[in-house]
């Protein structure tokens, strides 16, 4: 056998299991080269001794996650927290080379049908456990039987274990991307006493209260809001990780993560694709964006079809709707230039990529044609017949924006298009999953190697019902499945572009799905951090390296003197303040929200705290009415006041003083608009704090 250390390296995408050491040239490492905000300072460099301590608070707005488990799941919701509690064999670089991580080195034999890793010693589970070989073999199984990801571990036939330290994986043919299959998103150890203990995986309720072996230890999750994390103190690495604790938050609303960033209540944002919020964050001089860091991820926006429904079973009628989209006009207007074409099923960024494919240019007559030849002619009314679209409700720029405009494109060839639009990321996930639609927008990585993230989307075999992610279009090409088999074991990387350019070709053709664009993701982070997560992975790998070199500071006002004779609102108003500075803005949330607390009348009164920016950002409102982010610069009142003017004016004076308004602010509990009258106070320089009442008790003692 022939030692692959961290030193010997798998070049690129293209991930040749060699049989001797190479590094990998420079020229086939994959750039991201998108439209970048730059960055509003160089990024901080790590210190010598980085320290210890302080609490990160991630703004995510990837999804909810239906578990924390990521050997059973794909997709980033459950990845970027998986990545966390989970130790992983390997890791990965920000020039594509395998790192030790568990496997503190490994060997792959001549012949490329093993791979022998050798762990750590000392290596413990969250509950004291030892990490042992046994774990790494039910750990790979468990992937190989149950994750989405089919292809990426089809090759293995068995673990050895020689003994505890010591995994040899036995592979029936060369695998050319097995090392990059053993990556924190991909081959999480699970503990084989908690996870093997006969109960059914996929429902396991460890997949909620995971105990792994990474830096950070599940500690508590709120569904939907709030999931913490603790400092694992026996992590293997010594003397990390450097944080205490981490904390997510759970945003679906780009405008929520924004508000959180600039005012330093979250520190960072992973997969951000807001383009009108890049420019904001951009100009803040306490945050860094860059798109560093997902080189390894790929990801393609699509409209997937669902071929078990006619008339989408038809070739034909897949290519007029191409036909019918113009994806400049998405790329350029939606997109505003950021994202790029993506013509086929492997993204621009790969050396795979096939960039001679056709293109599907804007033709609505050649549509129209294909329909007519196919046997769809137009009704009466001009429509031909009807498809359900569905979206993730997710990053609105790929998602929600490019289906309005596909139903409007669509009309125009006599297709009409019901749009379902779904709760959360778990209702769209469960419809698609189990084929339950028509045509669906989906946004999904390539996974740095085809093997590993484009083969699951093709091959027959992998139209698992109920699992996302896979081959939920149900395609299958027999053709196509003996081209995948043969780019998965060939090992000449000139041989396997070869053949990814015949599979382009074909699906290109055939068009089970439309690919629209490339998306570009950023990393938004708090310029305090240091080591900040730029590997291949990004935020999808441990962040047991991150450290805080100064922590941002609150720079709190001085809370006005309560004397006793104050009205309702100045006194509910302070009491806010006092509470915002003691507990910080999420925990005093929960005490807002309690109408017991006295911060909020579900009664006529409609009493409710308001937190707003000085520029006219809304960033708490415990009645519910106003989403976070939400801009109120151009609200008015009867008389052409504007309401952030008022709200300025009433906390101008050092401890504040009440106001008095009339007309469009509503009334949260009766949505009627009525005379109003509140106090406002400043939390810090640049926040203030609103206590609102309608009609008779505005203002009026308690």
């Amino acid at each position: 056998m022939k030692k692959l250390t961290g030193k010997a390296i798998l070049f690129g995408l293209l991930l040749t299991m060699l049989t001797s050491a190479c590094t990998a040239p420079a020229s086939q490492t994959p750039q991201l080269s998108v439209s970048t905000p730059q960055p509003t300072q160089t990024p901080p460099v790590a210190d010598l001794l980085p320290q210890h301590g302080g609490t990160l608070v991630i703004a995510n707005g990837a999804g909810i996650p239906r578990h924390f488990n990521p050997a059973l799941i794909s997709g980033s919701p459950t990845i970027l927290i998986g990545t966390q509690i989970f130790a992983s064999p390997l890791r990965y670089d920000e020039n594509w080379n395998p790192q030790p991580y568990l496997a503190e080195r490994w060997e792959i034999a001549d012949d490329g049908l093993s791979v022998t890793l050798h762990l750590v010693k000392g290596a413990t589970f969250h509950d004291g456990a030892p990490i042992t070989s046994e774990d790494v073999a039910f750990s790979l199984f468990t992937v190989k039987q149950n994750h989405p990801f089919k292809t990426m571990f089809a090759p293995v036939t068995g673990v050895e274990t020689p003994d505890p330290l010591t995994a040899i994986i036995r592979l029936s043919k060369p695998h050319p991307a097995i090392l990059l299959a053993m990556s924190p998103a991909l081959l999480p150890i699970l503990p084989k006493h908690i996870y093997g203990d006969g109960q059914d995986l996929l429902t396991h309720p460890a997949n909620l209260t995971p105990v792994g072996s990474g830096p950070f230890k599940f500690m508590s999750y709120d569904p939907g809001k709030t999931l913490v994390l603790d400092r694992y103190e026996n992590f293997f690495i010594e003397d990390r990780p450097y944080l205490d604790k981490i904390i997510f938050r759970f945003l679906s609303e780009p405008n929520a993560q924004i508000i959180d960033l600039l005012r330093q209540e979250a520190h960072i944002a992973p997969n951000f694709t807001d383009f009108s919020g890049l420019n904001i964050l951009s100009a803040n001089e306490n945050l860094i964006v860059t798109s560093q860091g997902y080189e390894g991820l790929g990801p393609i926006n699509w409209l997937a079809f669902n071929l078990l429904h006619p008339p989408l079973d038809d070739k034909s009628v897949r290519q007029a709707i191409a036909y019918s989209i113009d994806t400049d006009f998405i790329i350029k207007f939606i997109h505003q230039g950021k994202s790029k074409h993506a013509q086929g099923p492997i993204t621009p960024d790969s050396p795979f990529y096939e960039p001679n494919i056709p293109k599907y240019e804007v033709d609505l007559e050649k549509a129209n044609q294909l329909l007519d030849e196919a046997g769809y002619p137009r009704g009466s009314d001009g429509t031909r017949f009807s498809l359900t679209l569905d979206y993730i409700p997710l990053v609105p720029s790929q998602q929600h924006d490019v289906a309005y405009y596909i139903q409007h494109q669509l009309k125009k060839v006599g297709i009409n298009v019901i749009i379902h639009t779904s709760a959360d990321l778990s209702e769209w996930i469960s419809r698609v999953s189990n084929w339950d639609f028509d045509m669906t927008m989906d946004l999904v990585y390539n996974w740095g190697d085809p093997v590993i993230g484009v083969n699951r989307t093709y091959v027959c075999d992998n139209n698992k019902q109920g699992a996302i992610w896979t081959n939920t279009q149900n395609y299958c090409n027999p053709e196509v499945d003996e081209i995948l088999t043969q780019a998965a074991q060939e090992m000449d990387p000139v041989k396997r572009k070869a053949l990814y350019s015949d599979f382009q070709f074909i699906v290109a053709d055939e068009l089970p799905i439309l690919w629209i664009n490339s998306v570009p993701y950023y990393t938004i982070y708090n310029q305090g951090l240091g080591n900040p997560p730029i590997s291949i992975w990004g935020m999808h790998s441990p962040l047991d390296e991150l450290y805080w070199i100064n922590p941002p500071e609150r720079n709190y006002a001085n809370i006005p003197t309560l004397t006793g004779d104050e009205s309702l609102v100045k006194k509910t108003g302070i009491n806010a303040i006092a509470l915002i500075q003691e507990k910080g803005l999420y925990d005093a949330l929960e005490v807002f929200q309690d109408p017991l607390e006295g911060f909020l009348d579900t009664g006529e009164s409609g009493l409710h705290v308001l937190g707003v920016t000085r520029q006219g950002k809304v960033f708490l409102d415990n009645s519910g009415q106003i989403s976070p982010g939400m801009d109120i610069t151009g609200i008015q009142d009867d008389f052409g006041n504007p309401i952030l003017t008022i709200f300025l004016n009433s906390a101008t004076p050092a401890d504040g003083t009440d106001f008095q308004s009339e007309g469009i602010w509503p009334n949260p509990n009766t949505n009627k608009v009525s005379p109003m009258s509140g106090w406002c106070g400043n939390l810090s320089e640049n926040d203030v704090i609103c206590a609102i009442v309608w009609q008779n008790n505005a203002g009026g003692d308690e």
